[in-house]
């Protein structure tokens, strides 16, 4: 993300976004098509934007990313580096904490990228070593 796309986001929003988050973006982490960049740490102005349809200005909340599903992550505008999870569907996640520190929440992103890594080469092992009949794996 560039310097550019925070003031963006911030004019829409009518936000200020915290520093811990705009470092992280425009130094961003994560390989532009990971899990992490489309969903849990989103790196895409315009869906962070729509992401954040869920708040009002006077949340002094930020959602930065969502599971892909009813899970939505968000950040308080306080300079608290805690992430939250946002439930759409009310559940007792609802509003409780995710991470309690920014750099926990990065940390699990990359564990989530070494789990999916882990699970594609299981994938390939398995098609490499079939049988011959075998047409499901």
């Amino acid at each position: 993300m560039k310097p550019k796309d925070i003031k963006f986001i911030e004019k829409q929003l009518g936000i200020k976004l915290p520093e811990f988050y705009v470092s992280t973006m425009l130094n961003y982490p994560f390989s532009e098509d990971s899990w992490g960049a489309e969903f849990l740490l989103c790196n895409n102005p315009k869906r962070i934007i729509n992401l954040n349809g869920v708040f009002t200005k006077e949340d002094k909340s930020f959602s930065i990313g969502s599971d892909g599903g009813e899970y939505y992550y968000f950040i308080k505008l306080i300079e608290e580096e805690k992430v939250y999870i946002f439930d759409l569907e009310g559940s007792d996640e609802h509003m409780s904490t995710e991470a309690n520190s920014w750099t926990e929440y990065l940390m699990q992103i990359e564990k989530t990228h070494d789990k999916l890594s882990q699970e594609k080469l299981k994938e390939l092992e398995r098609k490499a070593n079939r049988k011959w009949w075998q047409f499901w794996v």
